[in-house]
């Protein structure tokens, strides 16, 4: 889908950068303020309505909410559309850096930061870019001293968070093997780059599911990226570590120093794993026998691709294959 948004988040980053030229953006510039930042920061979260009710239509929301009267009211872009968009992809805990060369940010709370945290939320509660936002558009004169360069950059995070969600890409990285670059986690901005969650160190079994990548937590509910291994590849290197498991165990079951080690010490079998049985009856040349890895050698080629984070399921569930 063409995203009208994302030049115009464009102009907005250049219209930073343009201040950034002037103004020596540190950790103690932070509260500097100018009628010119409040217009920016007026833009960005007219924006950010826009964007959130786009995104909340794709996601199924209601369109023509009514009162707790029961009558009809206006569709409001913070606890209506922020809301649906935080309860589906966790939005408020998708963290962003600063990375841009003529930013000097030090404090790591600063330089790294989760824009849309409270955004949902509306008076004191919410974020303090929606707070300066709201006083601006009222009492701009008064308010003039919420028109930080800090609200502007957390207003201009939050919008590009949801320009990632609203274009909704992914990245094919090609082959593994013949692959030396990275994805570029900044996805065309010049000031911020996005959590990437790596989700291609596999724990190898017979039956693969999520649970494989390990320990997801918190680092996977930070992440806007998610960089796996495509479907096609998942499913291949599962098939070759079955065929290669039921290889092993074929060898396991016929190997004669095997057998012997196991009747000699069956009282201390309890626990242990192939791999330590085979040291403990042979040491390395017997393991190398046994184990087998024919299959998954035969082709080391995989792809790899970055998909947006929204907290879907990131590989399919395969079982157990023997052939």
């Amino acid at each position: 889908m063409d995203n009208m948004y994302w030049p115009v988040y464009r102009n907005l980053e250049k219209e930073f950068l343009k201040i950034a030229d002037y103004v020596h953006v540190s950790d103690e510039q932070l509260t500097v303020y100018s009628m010119h930042i409040a217009d920016l920061i007026v833009r960005c979260a007219i924006e950010i309505e826009s964007i959130s009710k786009e995104l909340y239509c794709r996601l199924g929301g209601n369109m023509t909410p009514v009162d707790d009267e029961g009558k009809n009211r206006d569709l409001y872009f913070d606890t209506d559309c922020l809301q649906l968009l935080e309860n589906t992809w966790l939005l408020s805990k998708k963290k962003i850096n600063v990375c841009a060369i003529n930013v000097y940010l030090v404090d790591e709370d600063k330089k790294v930061f989760t824009p849309l945290h409270k955004s949902f939320k509306r008076g004191t509660s919410g974020s303090k870019w929606k707070q300066a936002y709201q006083a601006l558009k009222h009492d701009r004169r008064n308010a003039i001293k919420q028109a930080t360069i800090g609200n502007l950059l957390s207003a201009l995070g939050a919008l590009y968070i949801l320009n990632l969600y609203y274009k909704d890409e992914t990245a094919n990285l090609g082959w593994l093997y013949m692959n030396n670059n990275d994805f570029d986690n900044r996805a065309g901005s010049e000031i911020f780059s996005a959590y990437v969650y790596r989700a291609t160190m596999l724990q190898m079994n017979t039956h693969m599911n999520d649970d494989s990548i390990g320990n997801l937590g918190d680092v996977l509910e930070e992440a806007v990226f998610i960089k796996k291994y495509d479907d096609k590849t998942f499913k291949e290197m599962h098939k070759a570590f079955c065929l290669d498991n039921a290889e092993t165990m074929k060898r396991f079951g016929q190997s004669p120093e095997i057998q012997k080690y196991m009747q000699e010490h069956s009282n201390e079998l309890e626990g242990k794993t192939i791999n330590q049985i085979c040291l403990a009856a042979g040491g390395e040349k017997l393991l190398t026998r046994i184990v087998s890895f024919g299959h998954a050698m035969k082709d080391n080629r995989g792809k790899a691709e970055v998909i947006l984070n929204k907290h879907a399921k990131i590989y399919p569930e395969l079982f157990a294959i023997s052939e």
